[in-house]
Formats: C-alpha cells, sequence, structure tokens
C-alpha cells in the first residue's frame, strides 16, 4: 500500500493560497487512477484497486478518470457536479457504497465508455441529456428529467425510473420499473412487482413482470410477455409475441396482438382490437364493437358485443351441445354457426373422430374427379373440425390437411369404368361419406368409360392476352392401367358452352377460338357455340381463351362421333388485373376517417364488374377479401396501422372510410390472395413504380397534448416546468412519425391562458421559453421546460393553462385546445421566497438556523408548506464571521438520496452552527441561490459574502425581491448568527426604568 504523504502534509498550505489568491487562480485538477497515487486513497496494485473515502477536496472544476482495467471505490456517497468531469475506460470500474449522483454533470464531460459501475445506494443520472456505455447495478436507479442514452444492462435491487425519450440497448431489471414517454429499451425487462411501459415506448425483448402496465397509448413489445398477475393495454400499443398472464385487459382502441395468448383468469377485448393468434383462457369479453380474435379460443365463458367475432373455433372447456355455443353469450349481431358468428365445439379433440368424403357419386375415368375430404372431429363431422395436420391417399395419391383448414380439396383419377366405394387409407381412422346430391351416405362413385374431354384453363388476370385453353382427349389403355390419348390428329366440331360459376350471374361474353361464347347463369343451360377443335398426336388441342371480367366461369364441351357422345368440363378462373385506389385528396388528420375508392380492374383498366362482394359471397366463393396496407411512408417513417373494415365491392368498385394511424405522406397498397383458391395474387399500390410517391397525405397531427412531466402541485414564478407535449391521433395515440429526423415536426409555440382555457384578460405574467423547436420532437413527444414569470413581484398564486399550436391556418392548423382533456398541464404559479432565520446565542451553544420557502397569498407571506421539493446544496451556502479569529463549524442533516443537499420538508428545513475558535461575534449567512461563484445579498450596505459559492443553487426564483445595496432587485437571502449575544428575551433583567428629576 501507498500513500501520497507528501501532498497530504502541504494540501492545507496550498488551499489557504488559493483562498488568499482568489477563485480566479484555482486551477482544475486531473485525478488519474491508473496506477498513479491519489490524495488520500489506497492502491491494492495486485487487483489493481483504489479505496477512497468521499472525496471532499475535489474542486468545483476537478475531474476524475478511471484507467483501464481499473477500479475505484470510494466508501461514501458520490455528487459529481456540472463543471466536474469522470471518463471510465475500457473494463473500469466505479464502486460506491452510498449514493452516486452524477446527473448534473455536462454530458462533454461525462465519458464512460465501457466500464461497470457499481452502486450501493441510488445510481441517478439524466438531469442533463447524457451518454454512457457501461452495465450499471444499484439499489435504485433514477434516470432523467432530460433522455438518458446507456448501452449496457441495468440493474436495481430497487426501482428504476427512466425519462422520456430515453434509449437502453441492453436488459432492464428491478423490483418496479417504470418508464416516461417514448422510452426505447432493446433487451429484456424483468420486474420482480412491477414495469410500467409508458406512451409512445416500445421493448424489443422478453418482459417478464407479475403486473406489465401498457396503459398508456401507443406503446409497443416485440417479444414474448410473461405478467403473472395482469397485463394491461391502452390505445394503440402492439404486442408481437405471445402473453402469457392471469388477466389480460385490453382497452379501445387499435390494439394489435399477433401471437398465442393464454389468459388464466379472464380476458377482455375493447372497440377495435384485435388478436392474431390463438387465445386460451377463462372468461373472455369482446366488447362493443368490432373485436377480433383470428384464430381459435379455448374458453370456460364468452361474452360477444357488438360485431364480435372469433374466426376459428370457439372450444367451450365445459362441454356444448352439437350445433350450439352454450358456452357463449352472443350478442354480436351474427348468428351461431354463420360466416362471422361464433362456432362452437366442446374441448378440443387430440385426434380426428374419422374422415369424410364428400362426392357427387358420379365420376369420368381418366378425368380427375374433385372430392371433399374432411377430418371430423366429432362422430356427427360437425363443425368446427379437425385444428391439426393429418395426411392420408386416395386412390393411392397422398393428401395432406393442414392445421386450422379442417379440409382439403383432392382430384380422384381412376383408370376402370365402373362403381367403387372410396376410402382413405394409409390411416387408422374410420371413413365416412355423403352424397350431397341425394342426400346419401354412400360412398360408392361410378365411373364411365370411354373417351373423355379435359378442359384446362390457367388461371390469369381479367383481359390477358395469348392464353390458351387445352382440351385434351384421353381414354383408359386396354389394360385399364393408365391414362391414353385419344382422338389424335383428328380435327372435330366441338360444341362449347359457359356458366357464371362465381358470381352465379355476369353480362360479358367469354372469347373461345373464332366465336364468343354467351354465358348463362349458373344451372341454365347456354346456347352452344360450334368451334373447330383440331387434336394433335397427343390427342390435345389449344384454343385461344379471353374474358375481360374477374371470377369463376364453369366450361362444358361436347363432341358427337360415331362410336358416340364425348363430353368434358373445366372451369376458368380470372381475378382483377389491379385495384385502383383513390384516397381522398388534401390534408387529413391522423387516426381520423377519410373516403377511400379501390376500383378492381382488368388488364386493359376496364373496370371488372362481377367482382363483387355479395355475388362472390352467394355463391360460396371463399378467399376474395381485399386487404389493405401502408406500402411506403414518403418520409421514411413507420408505417402506422391502416384501419378499415372489409371493402365491399358492388360492380367492381368499393367505396369506404379508413383511417390511418401517423402522420406524413404514404403509399397505400390493395392485396388479393389466392383468389378463389387458385393461386392467383394481386397487388397494387399507389406507389410509382421503383420509388414511394406518399399520394396520401399530407397527414397531420389530429391535436397536441400538453402534460406535466411531474406530479407537482405548484411550481414558483420563474422557475421551470418540466412539461412534455406529444403530437396524437384522432384515437388518442402518439404519432411516433412526428420527429424533426423525419423532417415532419414543427416549431410549436406554447400560450398560457386562464385554468379554464380562455385569454386572460390582463396577462399576470409571462412564459419564457415558449418555443418548441421542431428538433425537441423525437418519436411525436417532445420534453420542454418553459418558465412563467409574474409581472409584478409579488403577486397572487394563479392558475394557468398550457396551450400549445403550430400557428398554422387553412386546414393545417394543430393545437391542444380540443378535446379538453389534451390540456392536462394547468399548474398553480406561486411567488416564492427562501428566508434565513436570525438566531442569538452563547458563544458555546450550537444554533439551529431555519430555512423557509414562503409564497405571496396576494396579502401576506405564508409558509410554503406544499414545497417539499426545493433542494440547496450545502456548498451554496456562505458563512462569513465578522470577527477575525472566529471559526465555525455547520452541521447539516442527512437526506437520504440526497448527499451534501439540504431538501425543504413542509417548506422548511434547518443546519445548527458552532463555533469552534476566537468569538464572540456575528456571522453573516447567505444562499447563493443563482448560478454565479458568489451570492449577491444585500448585508448592510454591502453587496455580498464575497465567498465563492460556486455553482450556486440555479433557483433564483426564491430571491426575495429587495431595496438596499443602491438597487430595488432580487437578490439571495441573508440572516445572521450572533455567538455571545443573548436576545433581550434571555436576559435576566426583567424590566429597567430611568428615572430623572
Amino acid at each position: 500500500m501507498r500513500r501520497r504523504r507528501a501532498l497530504g502534509r502541504w494540501l492545507p498550505v496550498l488551499a489557504m493560497l488559493v483562498w488568499l489568491l482568489g477563485p480566479g487562480l484555482a486551477q482544475a485538477t486531473v485525478y488519474e487512477f491508473s496506477g498513479k497515487d491519489v490524495y488520500t486513497c489506497t492502491l491494492a496494485e495486485k487487483e489493481k484497486v483504489y479505496t477512497c473515502p468521499y472525496p471532499a477536496y475535489l474542486e468545483w472544476n476537478d475531474s476524475v478518470i478511471i484507467g483501464n482495467n481499473y477500479t475505484l471505490k470510494v466508501t461514501n456517497n458520490v455528487t459529481v457536479t456540472y463543471n466536474q468531469g469522470l471518463t471510465m475506460g475500457n473494463n473500469a470500474k466505479l464502486i460506491v457504497t452510498g449514493n452516486l449522483d452524477i446527473k448534473g454533470v455536462n454530458p462533454a464531460n461525462l465519458k464512460v465508455s465501457g466500464g461497470d459501475i457499481e452502486v450501493g445506494g441510488t445510481f441517478s443520472m439524466g438531469a442533463l441529456a447524457q451518454t454512457i456505455t457501461g452495465n450499471i447495478s444499484a439499489g435504485a436507479v433514477q434516470l432523467g428529467t432530460d433522455r438518458v442514452t446507456i448501452t449496457g444492462n441495468v440493474t436495481s435491487k430497487g426501482v428504476v425510473n427512466i425519462s422520456s425519450s430515453s434509449r437502453i440497448t441492453g436488459n432492464v431489471s428491478g423490483t418496479v420499473v417504470t418508464t416516461d414517454s417514448s422510452v426505447t429499451i432493446t433487451g429484456d425487462v424483468k420486474a420482480t412487482s412491477k414495469f410500467t411501459l409508458a406512451s409512445g415506448g416500445s421493448v424489443t425483448g422478453d418482459v417478464i413482470a407479475p403486473v406489465f402496465d401498457m396503459l398508456a397509448s401507443n406503446s409497443k413489445v416485440t417479444g414474448d410477455i410473461t405478467a403473472t398477475t395482469s397485463l394491461t393495454m391502452g390505445t394503440g400499443s402492439t404486442v408481437t409475441g405471445s402473453i402469457n398472464t392471469a388477466v389480460l385487459d385490453m382497452q379501445a382502441s387499435g390494439i394489435k396482438v399477433t401471437g398465442p395468448v393464454t389468459a388464466t383468469k379472464s380476458m377482455s377485448i375493447g372497440s377495435g382490437n384485435s388478436v392474431t393468434g390463438n387465445v386460451d383462457t377463462g372468461d373472455l369479453v369482446l366488447q362493443s364493437s368490432n373485436a377480433i380474435i383470428t384464430g381459435n379460443a379455448r374458453v370456460n365463458w364468452a361474452t360477444l358485443e357488438s360485431q364480435g367475432r372469433v374466426t376459428g373455433i370457439i372450444y367451450c372447456k365445459n362441454g356444448t351441445a352439437v350445433g350450439k355455443c352454450d358456452c357463449v353469450t352472443n350478442n354480436s349481431g351474427y348468428a351461431v354457426n354463420t360466416a362471422n358468428g361464433p362456432r362452437c365445439e366442446g374441448p378440443a379433440p387430440k385426434a380426428p373422430h374419422h374422415f369424410l368424403i364428400t362426392h357427387d357419386g358420379a365420376g369420368d375415368t381418366c378425368v380427375p374427379e374433385k372430392v371433399t375430404i374432411t377430418a371430423c372431429a366429432n362422430a356427427t363431422c360437425t363443425a368446427p373440425h379437425y385444428a391439426g395436420t393429418v395426411t392420408g391417399s386416395l386412390f393411392g395419391d397422398g393428401f395432406t390437411i393442414g392445421a386450422n383448414t379442417g379440409s382439403v380439396v383432392v382430384n380422384a383419377t381412376r383408370f376402370v369404368a365402373g362403381s367403387v366405394d372410396l376410402v382413405v387409407g394409409n390411416t387408422t381412422l374410420p371413413t365416412a361419406c355423403y352424397r350431397p346430391n341425394n342426400n346419401t351416405n354412400s360412398c360408392s362413385m361410378n365411373f364411365s368409360g370411354g373417351t373423355k374431354l379435359k378442359l384446362t384453363v390457367p388461371a390469369h388476370a381479367a383481359g390477358t392476352n395469348g392464353i390458351k385453353a387445352l382440351i385434351e382427349a384421353v381414354k383408359p389403355n386396354d389394360e385399364k392401367t393408365a391414362c391414353v390419348a385419344a382422338l389424335q390428329n383428328t380435327t372435330h366440331d366441338v360444341q362449347y358452352r359457359c356458366n357464371y360459376s362465381k358470381p352465379k350471374t355476369g353480362t360479358l361474353a367469354l372469347a373461345l377460338g373464332d366465336k364468343s361464347l354467351s354465358c348463362e347463369a349458373s344451372g341454365v343451360t347456354a346456347d352452344p357455340k360450334t368451334v373447330s377443335t383440331a387434336f394433335g398426336a397427343n390427342g390435345s388441342a389449344e384454343l385461344a381463351i379471353k374474358y375481360l371480367d374477374a371470377g369463376e366461369v364453369q366450361l362444358n364441351a361436347t363432341l358427337t362421333t360415331e362410336k358416340g357422345t364425348v363430353n368434358g368440363t373445366g372451369s376458368l378462373v380470372t381475378a382483377p388485373a389491379s385495384f385502383l385506389i383513390e384516397p381522398a385528396g388534401g390534408i387529413i388528420r391522423a387516426g381520423a376517417d377519410f373516403a377511400l375508392k379501390l376500383t378492381a380492374r382488368n388488364v386493359a383498366g376496364a373496370t371488372t364488374q362481377n367482382f363483387d362482394t355479395a355475388g362472390l359471397l352467394g355463391a360460396g366463393a371463399q378467399n376474395h377479401v381485399v386487404a389493405l396496407g401502408v406500402d411506403c411512408h414518403l418520409q421514411g417513417g413507420n408505417l402506422g396501422t391502416l384501419a378499415s373494415a372489409p371493402p365491399t365491392f358492388a360492380k367492381g368498385v368499393a367505396s369506404f372510410s379508413a383511417a390511418w394511424s401517423d402522420v406524413g405522406n404514404i403509399d397505400m397498397k390493395a392485396s388479393l390472395s389466392n383468389f378463389l383458391g387458385s393461386g392467383l395474387n394481386v397487388a397494387s399500390s399507389t406507389a410509382e413504380v421503383g420509388q414511394c410517391s406518399g399520394k396520401a397525405g399530407p397527414f397531420i397531427p389530429a391535436y397536441f397534448q400538453v402534460e406535466l412531466a411531474d406530479a407537482r402541485s405548484f411550481y414558483y414564478s420563474g422557475e421551470p416546468f418540466p412539461l412534455r407535449v406529444s403530437a396524437m391521433n384522432k384515437a388518442g395515440a402518439v404519432t411516433s412519425n412526428y420527429a424533426t429526423a423525419l423532417k415532419l415536426s414543427e416549431e410549436v409555440t406554447l400560450t398560457a391562458n386562464d385554468k379554464d382555457g380562455n385569454a386572460f384578460a390582463t396577462a399576470p405574467g409571462g412564459l419564457a421559453n415558449a418555443k418548441i423547436a421542431a428538433d425537441k420532437f423525437e418519436n411525436g413527444v417532445a420534453p420542454h421546460k418553459p418558465a412563467y414569470t409574474f409581472s409584478t413581484w409579488p403577486s397572487a398564486p394563479t392558475r394557468i393553462r398550457l396551450r400549445a399550436s403550430n400557428g398554422k391556418t387553412d386546414g393545417a392548423d394543430v393545437s391542444s385546445s380540443v378535446p379538453a382533456s389534451a390540456e392536462a398541464a394547468i399548474p398553480l404559479i406561486r411567488t416564492g421566497r427562501l428566508r434565513i432565520g436570525s438566531r442569538f446565542g452563547g458563544l458555546k451553544t450550537s444554533l439551529t438556523i431555519p430555512l423557509t420557502a414562503e409564497y405571496w397569498t396576494g396579502k401576506s407571506w405564508l409558509l410554503n408548506s406544499d414545497d417539499v421539493y426545493t433542494l440547496i446544496p450545502q456548498s451554496t451556502i456562505a458563512l462569513k464571521p465578522t470577527v477575525s479569529g472566529m471559526a465555525i463549524l455547520p452541521s447539516y442533516p442527512i437526506e437520504p438520496g440526497h448527499p451534501g443537499k439540504l431538501k425543504l420538508a413542509n417548506g422548511a428545513t434547518a443546519f445548527d452552527l458552532r463555533v469552534t475558535a476566537g468569538g464572540p461575534g456575528p456571522v453573516e449567512i447567505a444562499v447563493n441561490l443563482g448560478n454565479s461563484m458568489m451570492d449577491n445579498s444585500c448585508i448592510g450596505a454591502t453587496v455580498g459574502t464575497g465567498l465563492n459559492t460556486a455553482p450556486g443553487a440555479g433557483i433564483p426564483w426564491l430571491r426575495p425581491v429587495v431595496t438596499g445595496c443602491g438597487t430595488t432587485m432580487a437578490r439571495d437571502p441573508s440572516g445572521r448568527a450572533t455567538f455571545g449575544v443573548y436576545t433581550p428575551e434571555n436576559r435576566r433583567i426583567i424590566h429597567v426604568r430611568e428615572v430623572f428629576n
């Protein structure tokens, strides 16, 4: 062990010299912990560990450097102030057994780039926008009030509080973890008691907490959530991952969960919210309206309010009658067992009960016959069907029924004419059959032999040129083991007919070869058209085919030869080639409805009128719903959420309302997947080819939300108070794209009105720092600190209402004037002053000096008992004996969490003074409430004590206005402690009277 003894002997002399010469000559000192000797500290060289008491010798502008791989252990509380510095190298470690407060350090002086910080008490940072790289562990962690950036893990034995717009790249853990708005955490979060994610916050990682509160709007988690007690979600929140909890409350609206959900006790889904994934819960409530679960739900009981839907099966854990929903209170407006209504079954089976083959009883050899195979979950094969994956075979050809599909269409091909019983092979499950044409359960299918025609047309976009219909003449070979070509190298007049299938009616003709076929409605025999058809050496022919509309059309072919009649059937599916997307023009409020029009078009751009929702539904068609989305964001921001009901097309056109959740310009997309099961996909966008054009918009905020960022009950005149201004959409969610990085934020002006939001007839004061620069907005939120100062000192308390506005007109204006709830910042402003009580006492007694905060009621000064916030650094208290040789010693109370400071409690605090040498005589006392090196109090006719109390308390709003020292101005408070002189009340003589005769 080594000590810097020589420096210790000379330090008092050097300190006195600095004092005598004046503070202007004091030089900053850098204390480097990298193997060198440091005053009052011991070094364990092998372990590279320094151990130091509280570094009281640090001057106001000194700094500390902890070298690579070295550890500094301080056995006390540590506060690092604005002009001081802290630098930590790679693998450096700072251990503080008490509290560590670095929140006031100038960010330029804080250079932590890869070390660890361990704090026994509370770790505090972030009164300024500070950044560190390193792991933090502490008894409690306080980050804020400005934004903080930490790259490393944050571990607390107690609470973790994270300030607005902060970013943490690492895991966060504590008992209670609480974020302010727009906090970004990239890592896991673990709270042993509760985790609160505020408005606009995001977590990319897993969350584990008994209670998880996402109640504030527009928060996001990408990861799995385990909340053993409860999870509450607010407007616009999203979760991408699994959820495991006891109680899940998804409050209205715009909440999206993508992943499976287990809520063992209950689950409530508010209006407009959705879950994409299977749900397992006790009691399920889908609130009015449009609460949707896309998946299955296992429940004890479900209540479906208006337009509430479960697209899959509701499995009643306690059972239900066949065809009933005995575990559902159905107020959805959709009947049980309808397309949108609930469909229920008992507990989901672990395997299918049997297979059901649905067929028409007749087929042709060598022509695929379509049959439907269903994996039944019960003996009667009522829906819901088996939800798992199952395989089998028919006539030796394998098939798979996918998860949550329940059935599959199989093409059955036979070579031998005659009757055969259909049965599913490669399974131990039994087979049952159903023939809807005669309503029997026969499994017998009769295949007719001879030559047949197979008509095949590839699915394509409506109006496409160059499409060929393939007509194949086939027959079984003599051995009845394969199909071979027929009608080779012959030309025949074949009669062709067409019928509308999906929809069942239409208006446009179908061109086949050189003829135009007039199609009839489904079930009506159409007039045939004869088309010369040349069959080649392989027995096949091709004819040009073109259909200008969308949907499915049935084709029939008949050929009469000397050997008999040859028949064949086929179908044609054409999808819209594109969708014309026409959003309303002009400025649109985020989250508000705007008009939107979609037109289904063919290749030539003509409307495909048979793309008609009612007609397709009436024909039992599937896979025809058009999905809407955001294709791109012109400014490069988040794509947000585009909300609307599924478009309903009438004669190829859908006109409806939609709403987009964020700000900026977007291009919208419309997509159609696997149209009618054909495999055809359609995707259209308003974007130009290869670039984003932003044809929808501009979208602007619906309003500004103005909130106080803390829970104070009052603020002093001239005191900056923390605000949070958020750009909101109409649904009450933060528009995260309102940010300077995207050039979408604007300068916002704050104004102060009366408490009811009306302009003051005569304003009692003015608002300073009323402009919020555009670059202050990040993720839609701007922290700000204005101050309201009364014009006259003192003035009576006044409550003001803060309003934010962008100052625009003509529909581009955004303000917080409506809704009324948007202006939640209505602070009470008081004129305040700090008083120092003067005291008298004996030379050897200890005097208690009171410090009290007072406010002006309009008539008198009263103790401000609401002030439990003001902090006064001990270093700002100037103590100046007026008698030569007199020395004093202050004794300050210990404030937990605020080392080196006095904290007001109910408006008051105090400290003790005693004389250690010299006296008797008075001691002048002043508190430097400003930001300069010395106080400016008025003591007699002298300005200030002349003592260095830098950098000052930084709370000038508590300076009283004093007339003296040649001026009337706000000055630091002063008082006097007089030792060896008693007040008249303490003298032994009670009364003296002098009589002159």
